[in-house]
């Protein structure tokens, strides 16, 4: 269901509030005690779960569900009064993005033996991710390939498979067949980029995935930033195309191939086929929705309204993957539910801080934080005015053991953990402050997960010079899978970090001097952000 444009200003009583809020966190002061008591844990319910809802489909940078999203985020903000700091007087600051659609109708793989079709396989029967139209056909092999187990392609280059370098593949077309036992989803998306990685210098037509099951998704065209000038589209250049199909396709393949099922049990790496295939891939190309979402609660004083506290997270996810939609609940469902608790809690604060707050949500992070990379190169305010810059990414579960380490973390032991990360890389000032704060809010911060710096939408702030820092609980085992849904979400957990970037950002909007950019550091920790050679904020004067 789209969201109701009739919207109100809530006032929760303090009774609600102690509910709320667990008792080690402790009362803010007086002139900003009242914003807070307009956000309850029905707001932050309400706001995620629409979010992550299935009408908005996981939320993917270039499609339907993203667009829904961001048009409910722009009414948060007009309906709490910000001033819109987008394109045209909007909220929406377009970022190019460019994709495709499948044409079904040209589309399809065909399969030849001694000059006759013996298999047609229409695009309804296809699957996967194509990033532009491909014609190619060739000799039809099969590749019979086993990934070594646990291997990580985020953590360095991904380990030869075996049997794959020798192999002369030029001018063919390679139906893979990927052996292995892992049904890790996410393991088994690495032991794809392997197996392509590995056989794109091979000078392939094209890779077919084949498997004894049918897809159980649908042929859909990537997008990306700037008409084709993504990663994925760049990388379509290098990567052989490939599509899946499996099932009783398969099985006709074989057949007319004078083989059976038991041919994927082979020993050998290369199996070659008494066939030719024709691959069609046709893609129409068209600009796709995306776009930062921005809005500005103007501060009160004339001389220190033109400086801004900027309040971040990232709307996007990972979208719809064939029939499959990711929720990203907590990724990043809850910080954007922080952006918007946040947002509520100083429109209806009476008192007003002197410094504006620009409130985002950026597009694009999960296809290399885009969006906050062209907010960066194209400020709708100048950089040099943000005081700093504070993003919730992940801010409603609990560290656990999952995919990617943290061997042996239960979240029960975590229920109190929040990650402070980067603070410490530009500006002592902005990381005092945190910890200042921290008295009232009383999380158990840890310090152990500095190697996510530059996954999240702050680091394009830092890069160019500007105090930041990153609000983050935790990767868990539902982290980038379907699984990520509303109901795992610690609803007080989350308003608890809201309430303390709240805290940190009216003290940042309200403090006479605003936090200094540390020489030292900068020198330091420049190349680590990949920064510019000289901050946008204010550096500190050598003898201070």
């Amino acid at each position: 269901m789209r969201p109701s444009r009739r919207r109100c200003f809530f006032v929760a009583l303090p009774a609600l509030l102690a509910a709320a809020l667990p008792a080690q966190s402790k009362p803010l002061p007086a002139d900003r005690a009242r914003g807070v008591e307009s956000v309850t844990l029905a707001h932050t319910k309400e706001w995620l779960g629409q979010l992550a809802s299935e009408e908005f489909g996981g939320r993917g940078t270039g499609q339907d569900g993203f667009r829904l999203a961001a048009d409910y985020v722009a009414l948060h903000f007009k309906t709490l009064g910000l001033e819109p700091r987008g394109d045209d007087g909007s909220c929406f600051q377009k970022v190019p993005w460019g994709g495709g659609k499948v044409d079904a109708d040209a589309t399809f793989v065909a399969f030849h033996k001694d000059g006759k079709e013996v298999l047609r396989i229409p695009a309804t029967r296809l699957a996967g991710n194509v990033s532009k139209s491909v014609t190619a056909n060739g000799d039809a092999v099969l590749l019979l390939l086993t990934p070594p187990a646990g291997s990580d392609t985020r953590r360095g280059e991904p380990a030869p498979i075996p049997g794959l370098a020798d192999l002369d593949l030029i001018g063919k077309i390679a139906l893979v067949h990927l052996r292995s036992s892992d049904d890790d989803g996410r393991r088994q998306q690495m032991a794809r980029f392997q197996v392509l990685s590995q056989l794109a210098g091979k000078k392939l037509e094209a890779v077919l995935f084949v498997d004894v099951d049918a897809p159980t998704g649908e042929l859909a065209a990537r997008s990306g930033p700037g008409r084709g000038a993504g990663r994925a589209a760049a990388g379509a250049g290098v990567m052989p195309a490939s599509v899946d199909f499996g099932g009783a396709d398969l099985e006709a393949l074989l057949t007319a191939a004078g083989k059976d099922l038991t041919a994927l049990a082979g020993k050998e790496p290369l199996l070659a086929l008494p066939l030719t295939a024709d691959l069609q891939l046709t893609v129409k190309e068209e600009n796709l929705p995306a776009c930062n979402v921005v809005g500005v609660l103007p501060g009160s004083d004339p001389k220190l309204k033109d400086e801004y506290v900027v309040i971040g997270s990232h709307l996007d996810h990972l979208g719809r993957r064939g029939r499959t939609f990711y929720p990203g609940a907590d990724d990043d469902g809850s910080g954007t539910t922080g952006v918007m608790a946040v947002a509520q809690m100083f429109a209806n604060n009476p008192t007003r801080p002197r410094r504006s707050v620009l409130f985002v949500c950026f597009c694009g992070e999960e296809n290399g934080l885009i969006g906050s990379r062209f907010f960066s190169d194209n400020p709708p305010i100048p950089l040099a005015a943000i005081a700093g810059e504070l993003q919730m990414d992940m801010i409603g579960r609990d560290k656990e053991e999952n995919a990617e380490g943290n061997k042996g973390a239960k979240a029960e032991d975590h229920r109190n953990t929040l990650h402070l990360i980067g603070t410490e890389k530009l500006s002592r000032d902005l990381h005092a402050l945190c910890m200042q704060k921290n008295a009232a809010a009383a999380f158990d911060l840890e310090w152990d997960m500095e190697g996510m710096f530059s996954r999240s939408d702050h680091a394009n702030f830092a890069r160019m010079g500007v105090p930041i820092a990153f609000f983050f609980t935790g990767l868990h085992r539902d982290y980038h899978r379907p699984t990520d849904t509303p109901d795992k979400i610690h609803y007080e957990k989350l308003l608890r970090v809201a309430t303390y970037v709240y805290d940190i950002a009216f003290e940042l909007a309200k403090s006479d001097a605003r936090p200094l950019v540390d020489q030292d550091l900068w020198d330091k920790n420049r190349a680590s952000v990949r920064g510019v050679a000289t901050p946008a904020a204010p550096v500190r004067p050598a003898d201070k």
